[in-house]
């Protein structure tokens, strides 16, 4: 190493500053990227998700026009909103990144850290109407009617008037007629 790459105290200093303004910048990006949310509604407005900085849900909002609705639909619709929410973020972080910190390594690796871990999501197919609900007595097909009751069975019927073939000693000694008269 020669005298002339030694460095001299005032690059040092420079270094130093420059070091100092560097983690600054970052330490200003963490703060930024900590306060950052992001919040997706599904399309026909019932369903509201919020993501916060890591991509984790804080808050979930279901209309009330959702009770009832399909279990399955909703649980797709609310996954697609996180996705979407997550994207979102990823596209929010890596403004915040290039604003704060330009096209640094460091700054690099954050946004394809958030890059890889929420892609695009996968484009949903519209979710069908959903049908008019209207009771209607249960249609039983004719191969699936109850079987007739049997006479001297166990199946209950209440509308039926059980007699048994011989009469026990009860029915002698009230002739027939009923105890309550």
């Amino acid at each position: 190493m020669s005298a002339a790459d030694t460095p001299t105290p005032d690059d040092l200093y420079t270094w130093a500053a420059d070091l100092e303004r560097t983690a600054q910048r970052f330490t200003d990006l963490k703060t930024q990227m900590d306060a950052v949310s992001v919040t997706d509604t599904s399309a026909d407005g019932k369903i509201s998700v919020t993501v916060d900085a890591n991509g984790s849900p804080t808050s979930i909002t279901l209309a009330p026009s959702t009770r009832g609705a399909d279990p399955a639909t909703i649980a797709a619709e609310l996954m697609a909103c996180i996705h979407r929410g997550q994207a979102k973020l990823r596209d929010r972080i890596t403004g915040l990144v290039t604003d704060s910190v330009g096209d640094t390594g460091p700054g690099h690796n954050i946004i394809d850290q958030y890059a890889e871990r929420f892609p695009d999501p996968e484009p949903t197919p519209p979710a069908p109407a959903e049908p008019a609900f209207v009771p209607t007595e249960p249609q039983v097909p004719q191969h699936q009617q109850p079987p007739a009751v049997l006479p001297h069975s166990r199946t209950p019927d209440r509308n039926a008037i059980y007699e048994p073939d011989e009469p026990d000693d009860e029915d002698r000694f009230y002739q027939g007629k009923s105890w309550l008269v």
